[in-house]
């Protein structure tokens, strides 16, 4: 057989030399995609990761409670005894002379647990512009500093029903929590009644009674949520 010539053996050296350089080109040209894909499954990736901001819970916050509050009373005067003054006797009974029944002051408000005044519901008291006996509401003048902000005539014996509305004194909403109901009577000759009981608000139907205290009896609450 012919031995190959010089040039075929030239030609077919650079034929070879030439397909090697092809492959290297193409493994130097993967691209990082191709190299995840070829990389073991087992293998860290090197793509930074993106770690997503910590959510942060709002601070939690006193709900205000809303709706009507109905306080219902009743006032009898107890006319078995005369007595010195305003609110000061033991008993109740009828003017000097055994005259008529003076009409009651009464006062309906509300306070915190610390004493303070959260709202005066109801005032009821001569409407003169004179009238030296709105101190004998002791606990009320006390809370109050006698400002009479929201007031009414006396009214005669009888059974009463007066709403808070579940705000303060500036019109705010009242959050929940533990409040004291405070109802204060006298009246001309008669005695000194003052009932008084804690409410818990929570957003809930509350139905409770209060003792009674003089001639105050008959005290029921009924709170209905908005």
């Amino acid at each position: 057989m012919t031995s190959p010539s010089r040039f075929s053996r030239v030609s077919r050296r650079a034929v070879l030399q030439g397909l090697s350089a092809s492959a290297l080109l193409g493994l130097a040209g993967c691209s990082t995609n191709d190299a995840q894909v070829l990389a073991p499954s087992g293998a860290a990736s090197t793509a930074a990761a993106t770690t997503a901001p910590a959510s942060t819970a709002p601070a939690a916050t006193v709900s205000a409670s809303a709706g009507e509050l109905a306080i219902g009373f009743t006032y009898a005067a107890d006319t078995t005894a005369d007595s010195g003054g305003m609110g000061g006797g033991k008993g109740g009974g009828r003017g000097p002379g055994g005259g008529m029944v003076r009409n009651p002051y009464i006062a309906v408000w509300v306070e915190d647990t610390d004493g303070a005044l959260v709202k005066t519901i109801s005032l009821w008291h001569l409407q003169n512009g004179q009238d030296r006996w709105l101190s004998e509401l002791h606990r009320w003048y006390a809370a109050s500093d006698g400002v009479d902000t929201d007031s009414g005539a006396t009214r005669a014996a009888g059974s009463y029903t007066v709403a808070w509305d579940l705000t303060d004194s500036d019109g705010k909403a009242v959050s929940d929590g533990t409040y004291v109901l405070c109802i204060e009577a006298t009246r001309e000759h008669g005695p000194y009644s003052l009932v008084t009981g804690d409410l818990t608000l929570k957003g809930k139907a509350l139905q409770q009674d209060l003792d009674a205290s003089g001639e105050l009896s008959q005290i029921s609450v009924d709170y209905t949520p908005a």
